[in-house]
């Protein structure tokens, strides 16, 4: 009986120290401000949308990547071919800062942005990508973020929206 303890109470610590849970990553607090900013809202104009994402200082963890899954919309966003370029620092159409790189790959009607590097806790990283804008209506996307490590945790994020419009010729008058 003893030997069974003694075992039971090898067995439990060993346990509780961690040899045998499985390490996640995620994150404390994550990202929740973000925003979406398309300077033409104009259908079928060259479009330059960039993702401002600030990570809390509280986070505990590095964001890597982000995925946006587009809800049902008049059309398809069109998210262009070009590689996304990166910045740190506050929004700014001029894409100041320092940059760094980033990867995308698009399945269906979601988006998926890797960061390299990934931004760590109490920076705010701005992704900038260039495409051109669809019909119009209203286009929304949910969002997920997910923390730099092995086996992390997807934490869902706010909805993104945008509203493009359509400006028609203007229209001369007939003379009669």
């Amino acid at each position: 009986m003893r030997k069974f303890v003694l075992q039971l109470l090898i067995g439990s610590s060993l346990f509780w120290s961690g040899a045998f849970v499985n390490a996640q990553t995620r994150f404390q607090q994550p990202p929740f401000d973000l925003s979406i900013h398309n300077p033409s809202s104009d259908q079928g104009q060259r479009s330059r949308t960039t993702i401002s994402i600030p990570v809390p200082n509280q986070a505990g963890a590095a964001l890597e990547t982000v995925v946006l899954s587009q809800l049902p919309s008049p059309d398809q966003w069109y998210w262009g071919r070009r590689t996304p370029k990166t910045y740190l620092g506050s929004y700014n159409m001029r894409a100041s800062g320092n940059s760094g790189k980033a990867t995308v790959s698009i399945s269906g009607k979601s988006v998926t942005i890797k960061l390299n590097p990934p931004v760590p806790p109490g920076e705010q990283v701005n992704i900038v990508l260039e495409g051109f804008n669809p019909d119009e209506g209203v286009y929304q996307w949910s969002t997920l973020l997910i923390p730099e490590g092995e086996k992390a945790v997807a934490s869902n994020g706010p909805l993104l929206r945008l509203s493009l419009i359509h400006i028609s010729e203007p229209t001369r008058p007939r003379l009669i």
